[in-house]
């Protein structure tokens, strides 16, 4: 009855892969029609930003506790039930008639997401055989495309029948989820408390390496919630129109998508911790140039920032399921979920920010985070397997990381 863990389930890795982009396609809903909502709703920047900060809030409560659930009931429940809820909460946001409905709604679709993301990159991780940081990086290229497509997927539906209808976009949202509960097929089990190892016992020896993993996770995704949530407003200031906003967005999250899967991919071949750092490194330039220039150049400097700034999404993924194999939706649902809710909340704190100081130079602000994910990268252990990583992670423990919690 096993199954083969060397090579790739190519229909299920693609169904997986599937699954994360029309979840993510519906969670990019918000940020291209959130100055018409500012407008609507008479939100300042600071509530605004709050208000964009939820979802990942959510996921900051709920993934790990999926997480955990995940790793004990294996199976496709939560994968089914994340992006019903996605689907359905942000197809109704432009209806919302107030801030707290729309908060609500931004919260619901936010623990849809949660759920969703422990046990399906886990599945596209198992799925993915010996080719971990391929298949993380196939879904992750999914959900960048979603989030790339969603952005003009509300603005099309928004222009047509206006915020008021704009609502019947949760019909193909839908449809696709039928299309995963019919023919989404993952190996269900539940495994018993006794024959899994706790969750101390399965970080036991690698607590440094982890912490500075979820240190440049919340790092490098507030950096990427500050310029797709600011962005549109930016542009907005400066007189463009919500089209352009829109176009902009997806720009940045297809280069982000193909960023992934080319970070993933030379993650397989060279060093994870490399790969890490350099992206860092060369995002900073690229962003600051976003903000410098104007035009076709002002493009070009935002899609490769987008695809260095994303190019080592799954790469931080996968480091962190081989540092802890036993555990792999809990140590997902850590760098994604608990580590990414932290930047939502820093990104409330970047609102005030750009209120004080102006959205500009906020936004310089935001491009100068990725060094210091940079440089924490550098003192990663440069393993990609667990027991490497074990033996490793014990010895930068107990020295350079002490700071950050390890054990010796």
């Amino acid at each position: 009855m096993g199954e083969d863990t060397t090579s790739i389930q190519r229909s299920r890795l693609a169904l997986t892969t599937f699954g994360h982009f029309l979840n993510d396609c519906y969670s990019a809903f918000l940020t291209p029609i959130l100055p018409l909502l500012i407008t609507k709703l008479s939100l300042s920047l600071t509530a605004a930003s709050g208000l964009a900060a939820i979802p990942a809030l959510a996921s900051s409560v709920f993934q790990p506790l999926y997480g955990i659930a995940s790793d004990r009931v294996q199976g496709r429940l939560f994968m089914l039930l994340g992006p019903a809820m996605t689907v359905t909460c942000m197809s109704f946001i432009g209806l919302a008639p107030h801030a707290v409905v729309l908060g609500l709604l931004l919260l619901l679709a936010g623990i849809g997401t949660a759920a969703f993301h422990p046990q399906a990159v886990a599945a596209a991780g198992s799925a993915s055989g010996e080719r971990k940081g391929f298949g993380i990086s196939l879904f992750g290229f999914g959900g960048s495309l979603g989030f790339a497509l969603g952005p003009l997927v509300i603005i099309a539906a928004v222009h047509g029948w206006g915020l008021e209808l704009s609502g019947l976009i949760v019909i193909p949202g839908l449809l696709g989820v039928w299309l995963l509960v019919r023919y989404l097929h993952v190996p269900q089990q539940k495994i018993e408390r006794a024959q899994m190892p706790s969750i101390k016992a399965a970080f036991e020896g690698v607590y440094g390496a982890m912490s500075l993993l979820f240190s440049i996770a919340v790092l490098r995704e507030f950096t990427r919630l500050a310029v797709v949530t600011f962005l549109p407003i930016y542009l907005a200031m400066q007189g463009r129109s919500l089209i352009a906003g829109g176009i902009t967005l997806t720009l940045f999250s297809l280069a982000g998508a193909v960023g992934g899967m080319l970070g993933g991919s030379l993650s397989d071949r060279w060093h994870r911790k490399g790969v890490i750092s350099v992206s860092g490194l060369i995002c900073v330039p690229l962003l600051m140039g976003v903000f410098r220039t104007d035009g076709a150049v002002s493009l070009v400097f935002l899609v490769l920032a987008a695809a260095a700034l994303s190019g080592a999404h799954s790469v931080i993924i996968a480091f962190a399921q081989e540092l802890v194999p036993d555990r792999a939706g809990t140590a997902s649902s850590l760098v994604m979920g608990l580590g990414w809710g932290l930047a939502g909340l820093l990104l409330i704190a970047f609102g005030s920010l750009a209120e004080m100081i102006s959205v500009p130079r906020a936004l310089d602000v935001a491009a100068l985070v990725p060094l210091v994910t940079a440089a924490l990268a550098l003192i990663l252990p440069a393993v990609t397997r667990h027991e490497d990583a074990a033996a490793s992670a014990s010895g930068v423990t107990s020295g350079s990381l002490a700071s950050l919690g390890g054990k010796g």
